[in-house]
């Protein structure tokens, strides 16, 4: 399967089967967050691995909209160290905690990969702290619940996703709904520099649809016309 059907089949799974997650199956999991991208490859997370039902059943009653949590196979909790030495820049920014978001859904695309369900979950900061004794210059990121999940989910439908037009804008920020009669926003935003490339003439066919297009075409050929 290609990385973007993967990605449109991952799901958050809340229940699971009891089968067992054998230990090669966490490694690469593991292993894919390790490949993570991060700021100047400072890789600033940790995974702490929670497998003991008691700590799972602890957590669980701890964590709101969670409470699947306490039948998972395993948690992954990522923390990442507020204390790392990178540049000041990209650490006034924080570039290394973001970072551990990437290695989170690394993490949860090779679970998939592998048939494995996950969830990312939401944990009590104060209690998880205290429950695994998490070192005070860590933030906590999240935790990756993990498991066989007990049936079989759907991919996500196209119908299930906002439309790209109303996610995208062009070289400036818009939150215009390009679907609306004639509006015809990405003429505005698509210079007319790019009037006979692909970054003016394929963006407006796949982002803002048939409509835009056709309007975008009239458009374009005048703007040649006027150059010629």
């Amino acid at each position: 399967m290609d990385i973007l059907g993967l990605i449109k089949q991952r799901r958050a799974v809340r229940a699971y089967s009891g089968k067992e997650v054998h230990e090669k199956d966490i490694e690469s999991i593991l292993k894919a967050g390790q490949y993570a991208p991060s700021p100047l490859n400072s890789q600033p997370w940790h995974f702490t691995l929670i497998r003991n039902r008691e700590n799972l059943r602890a957590l669980a009653e701890k964590t709101r909209h969670a409470s699947f949590l306490s039948h998972a196979q395993l948690l992954i909790l990522v923390t990442v160290d507020t204390e790392i030495n990178i540049d000041p820049w990209l650490k006034q920014h924080n570039q290394h905690i973001y970072s551990a978001a990437a290695a989170m859904q690394n993490m949860w695309l090779a679970a998939q990969a592998l048939g494995i369900g996950c969830c990312w979950v939401t944990l009590d900061d104060v209690f998880t702290r205290e429950r695994i004794a998490l070192p005070k210059e860590h933030a906590l990121i999240g935790g990756l619940a993990l498991g066989y999940p007990q049936e079989r989910l759907k991919p996500h439908a196209e119908e299930d996703r906002k439309p790209l037009s109303q996610l995208t804008s062009f070289e400036q920020f818009s939150l215009q709904n390009c679907e609306t009669e004639s509006c015809f926003t990405c003429l505005k935003l698509v210079p007319k520099s790019a009037a006979n490339s692909f970054e003016g003439e394929g963006y407006v066919r796949y982002f803002c649809g048939n409509d835009c297009y056709a309007e975008w075409r009239k458009r374009t050929e005048k703007w040649l016309d006027e150059e010629n």
